[in-house]
């Protein structure tokens, strides 16, 4: 025992990773009627996840950074930084984490009736606080309190895009009925405004969820539930007023108001065997956009995984989203409807060295121009280093 070395706290580590990625789109703005507007590009990817892993505490630092050899915020030559900081405490009955983030991007937002889908840089911050508490045998409690601020840069097209932020409360009550069976209880209330102050919208909902064990390859999650939403937006309208019995026109201020009441829900129907993954969601949400008001979000995505032997494994993702904006919206930006396709396969070269092919197809409809489509394909040749531990 007087032999033993000196117990150590926690263990700091590294697991970096390197690629260069090839990226192809027949059409990345998707443009409506315009010949030749293919594009191609090169990056430079770097991905260096830093953990620390203790008793009870554990820390990660996650920096990833794409450098594209054409600087831009487009489909395929996107430039982006992102740098994650999350830790956790855990003790005999409770989990507390916390994140925060900070992020410069791409916003591609596809509306075909003005200029396609346009790339505009987005610098983002965000803030999460999450706390589970085992409170008995079979009852869980979670709060989660999350805060995000966005910008975005400037459009080369109709800037649509309003800065924002938002704030939200989640606090979840679950209860495991059986081995198989949990039931949930879920609320929360959500805070959006514009940065200048001229939009604000204040939203409410309450769901009921089932969680199912069906069978040893099959489970469904689900929840469904009554959202309400309060928009508040700041105008001004020419009113003629008399001054000494001369007409004049004057700007008076206003205030519009809406309310978005309807349904949410969310659908996951999984098969988990040891070589395939299937995954059927459905989902509508309240969510913060950049379009001056929470939107109403329409996700549809069937998603699949095949493991095919030690080195090869395939992915595919069909997606279909639709977003429907508040009536104060109705007369300058209509709701957008949007689906993409992917495929991809990965290759494990060696214990190190990893190829990965994707093909991709996206396809997004307006009421004046049709559907508009882009076809896609990238090549990423990524380096994976061995975990590296600090002393």
């Amino acid at each position: 025992m007087a032999a033993a070395s000196a117990a150590r706290a926690g263990v700091w580590g590294a697991e970096p990773v390197l690629g260069l990625s090839g990226d192809y789109s027949s059409n990345p703005a998707l443009l409506a009627g315009v010949p030749d507007t293919a594009e191609s590009h090169a990056a430079l990817l770097l991905d260096a996840p830093t953990t620390y892993v203790g008793e009870a505490v554990k820390l990660s630092l996650e920096p990833q950074i794409r450098l594209s050899n054409s600087q831009g915020y487009a489909a395929t030559d996107s430039d982006y930084a992102h740098l994650n900081l999350k830790s956790e405490f855990d003790t005999e009955r409770s989990v507390f984490s916390a994140a925060v983030g900070a992020a410069r991007d791409s916003s591609l937002y596809h509306d075909v009736e003005f200029n396609g889908s346009t790339g505009v840089r987005r610098d983002g911050a965000t803030a999460d606080l999450n706390w589970d508490r085992q409170l008995a045998e079979r009852i869980d409690w979670d709060t989660d309190l999350s805060a995000s601020r966005v910008r975005y840069g400037e459009s080369t097209g109709l800037a649509t895009l309003t800065d924002y932020k938002y704030a939200s409360l989640s606090p979840t009550v679950a209860w495991a009925a059986s081995e198989r069976t949990k039931y949930t209880i879920a609320a929360s209330a959500g805070r959006y405004d514009s940065l200048d102050g001229s939009t604000a919208s204040t939203s409410y909902n309450a769901q009921f969820g089932l969680q199912r064990q069906l069978s040893e390859l099959w489970s469904v999650t689900g929840s469904a539930g009554y959202s309400r939403a309060f928009n508040r937006a700041d105008a001004f309208s020419e009113a003629l007023v008399f001054s000494g019995g001369v007409p004049e026109i004057e700007i008076v201020p206003q205030t519009e108001k809406s309310t978005q009441n309807g349904t949410v829900f969310a659908v996951n129907l999984t098969r988990q065997s040891s070589l395939l993954t299937l995954n059927v969601l459905a989902s509508r949400q309240l969510t913060p956009t950049g379009f001056a008001y929470l939107t109403r979000q329409d996700t549809y995505d069937l998603k699949s995984a095949y493991q095919a032997g030690p080195r090869w494994s395939f992915s595919a993702d069909l997606r279909w989203v639709e977003y429907r904006y508040p009536e104060l919206l109705q007369n300058s930006i209509i709701g957008q409807q949007w689906g993409d396709f992917a495929l991809n396969a990965t290759w494990l070269w060696t214990e190190q060295w990893t190829i990965t092919l994707s093909a991709s197809r996206i396809v997004t409809h307006g009421t004046s121009v049709g559907s508009v489509a882009a076809n896609g394909c990238s090549l990423v040749l990524s380096r994976h280093f061995n975990w590296k531990k600090f002393q």
